[in-house]
């Protein structure tokens, strides 16, 4: 991949020179897109298209997503051939539109402390790798309060030449940093971790969490459900787990666009040593490196994955061979104890903690595990996908595992954090299948709109993270409100136990809300106090309200509920006003 690389850089340097000349000037279709143009196909065929997916994924193909009854697969050689052989047909051809990037940088979110700074960004307003080490680095000097850097491993490319390559960093977002965020599993805090971009083409991911970071930092001392949140849990966040990979991808997008044969199709590391000679292309369905998503030592090797080092899917020569994975693992064993036995059958315990979110793009989903076999589900199931659909219920993405709603993978990063540890893991696969916004280069303007669908829903997972497979079984509240009278507060809320989202497989059933209870500054989990609460209604979805006695100075208030199967929802908090 290196002598291709070079190839690149060196016949574009000049388009590059020329472009920057230009600054800033109207939107310009990248050079390239047209000639070779990328295609997706949407294939169908009689029966059930999970299934489909999935026979398209173990037959190679570079399966994107699902719309409908159909299945968009990645345009290559020798795929009506496949098709044919497996009784399916195209019925759409869906160009890749060129890529059209502003000369000026869109406007992005800064956390309030780095107003005054500015990064490197590439194709309209995304974040290079070199904007991401610099603002991992910013965060951690002027948020000492708040946060603390870590450096996990080295890129593989850094691995071979100590001058080129990454380092692979991580934050630690808490109240108080500076007493937790230690490498050590028995925290006194939950902990919830996000990454991003495992996969490189798919630049959405990063900027997500970007947005993440920027909300936790800014909401710590002035937003409630955040100053909760970071009072009890720590947030872990990588937000670039392939570094090296989205380079290529920089490269690729500057300098060709999103035709076939531009870099910006980089789905996998740099790891070329696998490949006996370049891989033939196009770029967008053929080139080296091993798929980081496919090479967890989690059933490594088996259903959706490739023994073929030039595919998409390619596994690598053994499980966890590369450094950005047994790296990551790495760190999850040092912030997480192990809380599963070895067997397929052994659930995890209700009092287990922890949970991670994996963000890919795209299909506007929200799968678990397992993502092997749709039909056997683990031990730990029903807190499993009552979380799943607590989080579409926000962003109202379709939920389940992945061969109940797109196709089967092993070796993946949500199923081995499950497999291995014991805590709940998701994959939520950002943007739709058409449309505007959709593939893997959408415009950067679209970044706004994918957070507001999933700010929330992300917002959910990590606070459940203290209790992920119980407090989920639980009713949502919202709407709370806390006003203060001169002996008492007056406490107004919903509480809803179908606060679900409505496409899926296996939508759990509501059940009633019983109960409900108020604390004032210290939470549940803390030794507060808990006061009842009325509950108005009688069904699954209620009003909370009523007068709780509070003389002192309390400014936070947390409101929980509970159904009538005895499950207590994760708290939602207000400021006392």
């Amino acid at each position: 991949m290196a002598k291709r690389l070079s190839v690149l850089r060196t016949a574009l340097a000049a388009t590059a020179v020329a472009a920057a000349a230009l600054l800033p000037a109207p939107a310009l279709a990248a050079p390239g897109a047209a000639a070779d143009a990328a295609q997706i196909l949407h294939v169908t065929a009689p029966g059930d298209p999970a299934e489909l997916g999935r026979r398209l994924a173990e037959a190679g193909l570079d399966v994107l997503g699902r719309e409908g009854s159909a299945i968009l697969v990645r345009s290559q050689d020798g795929v009506p051939g496949t098709l044919a052989g497996l009784g399916a047909r195209t019925v759409r051809v869906q160009q890749v539109p060129a890529a059209v990037t502003p000369r000026a940088a869109a406007a992005y979110p800064k956390p309030k402390r780095l107003a005054g700074k500015e990064y490197p960004t590439f194709y309209g307003g995304y974040r290079t790798v070199e904007g991401f080490h610099s603002f991992v680095a910013d965060v951690a000097k002027h948020y000492p309060d708040l946060t603390r850097r870590v450096a996990y491993g080295e890129s593989w490319e850094r691995g071979q030449d100590p001058a080129k390559g990454n380092q692979l960093e991580a934050l630690c977002i808490t109240a108080e940093a500076w007493r937790g965020c230690e490498l050590k599993p028995d925290s006194a805090k939950p902990r919830f971790l996000l990454m991003a971009q495992i996969h490189a083409r798919e630049v959405t991911t990063s900027e997500q969490a970007w947005r993440f970071i920027t909300r936790l930092l800014d909401g710590a001392y002035g937003e409630a459900e955040v100053a909760a949140l970071l009072g009890g849990t720590e947030v872990w966040v990588v937000p670039q787990v392939n570094p090296d990979g989205i380079g290529v991808v920089q490269d690729g997008l500057t300098n060709a666009g999103t035709s076939a044969n531009s870099s910006a199709w980089q789905r996998k590391n740099r790891n070329d040593s696998n490949s006996v000679t370049p891989c033939p292309g196009p770029w967008s369905s053929n080139h080296e490196g091993i798929d980081l998503n496919r090479n967890w030592d989690s059933r490594w090797g088996g259903v959706g994955t490739s023994g073929n080092a030039c595919a998409q899917t390619y596994r690598g020569p053994k499980a966890a061979s590369e450094p950005e994975t047994h790296q990551l693992a790495g760190l999850f064993e040092k912030l997480f104890p192990d809380q599963r036995g070895p067997g397929e059958t052994d659930a995890a315990p209700a009092t287990a903690r922890g949970a991670m979110i994996t963000l890919h793009t795209y299909g506007n989903l929200v799968l678990m595990p397992w993502g092997h076999d749709p039909k056997v589900k683990t031990p730990n199931d029903a807190g499993l996908r009552s979380m799943a659909f607590r989080m579409s219920g926000y962003n109202g993405y379709t939920t389940g595992q992945p061969g109940e709603v797109l196709y089967n993978v092993t070796g993946a990063a949500d199923d081995w954090a499950y497999d291995k540890l014991g805590i709940a893991g998701f994959t939520f696969e950002i943007g739709p299948n058409s449309g505007e916004c959709n593939g893997f280069h959408p415009a950067y303007t679209c970044q706004d709109r994918f957070w507001e669908l999933n700010k929330d829903a992300l917002l959910y997972a990590a606070k459940s993270a203290r209790q992920p497979y119980v407090s989920t079984l639980g009713p949502t509240v919202s709407g709370l409100t806390v006003k203060r009278g001169l002996f008492s507060v007056e406490v107004s809320a919903k509480a809803d136990d179908n606060a679900y989202g409505t496409v899926g497989v296996g939508r759990p059933a509501a059940q009633k809300v019983v109960e409900a209870e108020i604390y004032f500054d210290r939470a549940p989990w803390d030794g507060g106090r808990a006061r009842p609460l009325k509950v108005s209604g009688d069904g699954a979805t209620v009003e909370l309200g009523g007068k709780a006695g509070a003389w002192g100075l309390e400014r936070l208030a947390y409101v929980r509920a509970k159904d009538a199967d005895g499950n207590w929802g994760p708290v939602t908090a207000a400021w006392v006003k």
